[in-house]
């Protein structure tokens, strides 16, 4: 739970303890006469994955980002279901048009999360990016943005002076975990490994009764979308709570007016929320007769919103919408993808 310190602070050795392992270690070596190294601790395994587009990125971050989010709106922009409005939305003030509508990926990384020295680096690849404000170019197409001394761990990293992000292997495992062995590839991927003043400081602020110690999320759509996400805790217990608290959002969500005129609340009121030892599973999938009518009604609403009319905001359904009369059709591809290593996308 939230409220109570790691388990590391517990259990610890009395000092003299300590010391008498430490004379008795000392006397050992002096009777050999020499002392062997002690073995490298085995390598933390990776879960192997399908490369996505955020993979390069990871080389140029610096090391020590507790939370890494990836975008790949070229993808999305090239995907026949939500293409349209990915392109719309990111064209349109609903965006930062200087970033978003010049960006083919996003790759957010944050560090010290929680404290007041809080920090993120911005990183945006695409053909017109180096002509966003404030960022320092780091080559043809890539730029990043953020405070000055984080972009300069970035130049040093470059320069083999630092430790990129990519040796981050407790990173690079969480982030592998919530991606289907068989995936193709990512729209959405995001990892996370918070520290407990971190995850103190992110339940406070989002008012939220629990928070997890790593998170493993990816999505990605092609005819439907599907969505999974890995959540895990320090034990067994704080497990059960972080999945009672994703089911009581969950339920809120299912019945919160703008789901309902969406017509999403049997959708959202139906994603798996699996607890399995000590991680918690979430999987949402929109089928694809569902994921066009959503489509079919933003872009509508997008469409209303300049003439000023009110249209894009009023109650009902909007066109194609329906209302949330029952299950969505067979689910596409990426029902298969989300309920485990079945299929490729």
């Amino acid at each position: 739970m939230i409220g109570a310190r790691p388990p590391a602070a517990r259990g610890r050795l009395p000092i003299a303890a300590v010391a008498a392992a430490a004379l008795a270690a000392a006397a050992s070596a002096a009777g050999c006469g020499h002392s062997k190294a002690a073995p490298a601790p085995p390598e933390l395994p990776v879960p192997s994955r399908r490369a996505t587009a955020g993979d390069r990125i990871l080389t140029l971050a610096p090391s020590g980002a507790e939370a890494v989010l990836e975008i790949d709106l070229a993808r999305l922009r090239g995907n026949a279901a939500v293409g349209p409005l990915v392109r719309a939305v990111t064209a349109s003030e609903l965006a930062r048009p200087d970033l978003m509508a010049a960006a083919d990926l996003l790759v957010f990384c944050s560090y010290r999360v929680g404290e007041a020295q809080a920090g993120q680096i911005v990183f945006a690849a695409g053909p017109g990016v180096e002509r966003v404000a404030g960022a320092r170019v780091l080559e043809p197409h890539l730029v990043a943005i953020g405070p000055p001394a984080l972009l300069d761990q970035v130049d040093l990293v470059r320069a083999g002076a630092k430790p990129p992000l990519a040796g981050d292997r407790a990173l690079l495992r969480v982030r592998a975990l919530a991606m289907p062995e068989r995936a193709e590839g990512a729209s959405l991927r995001m990892a996370a490994r918070l520290g407990f003043e971190a995850r103190l400081s992110v339940a406070r602020r989002l008012e939220l009764d629990a928070m997890p110690a790593w998170l493993s999320l990816w999505g990605d759509v092609a005819d439907d979308l599907a969505a999974v996400a890995l959540l895990g805790g320090d034990g067994a217990g704080e497990a059960r709570e972080l999945a009672q608290a994703v089911t009581r959002v969950r339920d809120r969500l299912a019945r919160n007016a703008a789901t309902r005129r969406l017509g999403l609340a049997r959708t959202v009121a139906g994603t798996q929320v699996k607890l399995s030892g000590s991680e918690v599973r979430v999987v949402l999938v929109v089928g694809p007769r569902r994921l066009g009518q959503l489509v079919a009604d933003v872009m509508a609403r997008l469409s209303a919103r300049p003439e000023g009319s009110g249209q894009g905001s009023g109650p009902g359904p909007g066109p194609g919408s329906g209302s949330d009369d029952g299950n969505d059709d067979a689910a596409g591809q990426g029902a298969k993808d989300a309920s485990g290593s079945d299929g490729g996308r």
